[in-house]
């Protein structure tokens, strides 16, 4: 499971970075809605981490 909280916190942080840069741009709807949904990867991860889905090396 940590190769799969590893891909979604690599997802989460490339789309946070691309929608900052298009709010900035000047971009602020798509940019808001790129944020939201690596914001959802952001969830997804924390919750696998919070039920402790991972497996305990």
């Amino acid at each position: 499971m940590r190769l799969l909280r590893n891909i979604l916190n690599t997802i989460f942080i490339i789309g946070a970075a691309t929608g900052m840069v298009l709010f900035y741009m000047g971009h602020k709807d798509t940019g808001t809605y790129i944020i939201i949904a690596a914001m959802a990867f952001k969830f997804i991860e924390v919750v696998v981490r919070l039920l402790k889905l991972e497996d305990r090396n």
